[in-house]
């Protein structure tokens, strides 16, 4: 029902929206959205009017100290001020060609991730604070089957039979992969990656022994904003018990430079490199077999690197870390 009000609000606003551009300058919302310079020409103007309107939505309020305004007034202005606002933002949405479904579901696809960073927050910082039983563990390669996916989704754009991620890096152009991994990241596919067999109940089990689970990822959530909202809803899906999640592309770093190795009981990873970097200041570290990534390993390396190689989770000694 409330969508349904949503709809109708959106509707009325797109009329206008249509009549004002074919009446004004003889344009479709389609002659603007296929043309670049319409395009930006007419977000521009949209948004400086937005702006406008919300600093006269600051002007209904009686904020400065030299100036008295009648508060009966205020409330109503200040609404209509804000529908100013609301009105050319949508108005924005509608050149681009977004629609009332997209609008919907992206504001509580937003409103989960605002949330979530909320709540993570103060996890985090009761972590920090109380806890010396704590668990880091990976998600791509660890949790979910990553690069099989990312892998699964080139050969299927070059009818390619790449089986691993050192092979595709090889045999692809540097500019093409960039632009496939930025086509896959868009493509909304992390929401749907496969799960390693047995990290729901391996996350399960330490629950049950009392740990905090912090999630990793270095994920570029900043650059592709939906990853966020995409690895909420698969972790969701997929039932996986946690308190935390870092989403930091140096996540080796962050937990270097913020926790301490008595606090840390373990951390699972499936990158080498990362895996190296904390054992050497002191971390215990698991390093989870990705034949995708790598396929093959230098097992004694890994030992005079301290670093436990595990093919599934029975292989991790939860009881004996307690």
């Amino acid at each position: 029902m409330q969508n349904e009000k949503f709809i109708e609000l959106y509707n009325a606003q797109k009329d206008f929206t249509i009549k004002f551009f074919k009446e004004k300058y003889n344009l479709e919302l389609e002659d603007i959205q296929n043309d670049q310079e319409l395009k930006v020409k007419w977000n521009k103007e949209y948004i400086l009017a937005l702006s406008k309107e919300v600093f006269e939505m600051l002007d209904e309020l009686d904020w400065k100290s030299h100036t008295s305004k009648d508060t009966s007034d205020i409330r109503d202005n200040f609404l209509e001020e804000g529908i100013d606002v609301m009105k050319y933002l949508l108005g924005t949405f509608i050149i681009n060609g977004f629609t009332a479904d997209e609008i919907w579901t992206k504001f509580f696809e937003k409103t989960n991730v605002v949330n979530a960073k909320y709540e993570q927050e103060k996890s985090i910082k009761r972590i920090k604070a109380k806890s010396d039983k704590i668990a880091f563990v990976d998600i791509d390669g660890v949790l979910g089957k990553w690069p099989e996916k990312y892998i699964q989704f080139v050969n299927l754009q070059l009818g390619t039979r790449f089986t691993s991620l050192p092979e595709l890096v090889k045999n692809i152009d540097k500019k093409l992969q960039l632009q496939l991994k930025e086509e896959y990241r868009l493509s909304g596919v992390k929401a749907d990656l496969d799960v390693v067999d047995g990290s729901q109940e391996f996350l399960q089990d330490l629950k049950n022994e009392g740990y905090d689970i912090i999630l990793l990822t270095a994920r570029p959530y900043k650059k592709y904003f939906r990853i966020y909202s995409d690895t909420l809803a698969w972790l969701d899906k997929n039932k996986f018990v946690y308190d935390a999640i870092i989403f930091d592309e140096e996540k080796e770093k962050y937990i270097i430079n913020r926790f301490d190795t008595k606090n840390v009981k373990f951390v699972i990873d499936d990158d080498i490199s990362n895996a190296k970097k904390l054992t050497k200041a002191g971390f215990n570290v698991y390093l989870k077999s990705n034949k995708a990534l790598y396929p093959s390993y230098d097992f004694n390396d890994l030992e005079k690197h301290n670093i436990k190689f595990i093919n599934n989770y029975k292989e991790v000694k939860i009881c004996q870390l307690t």
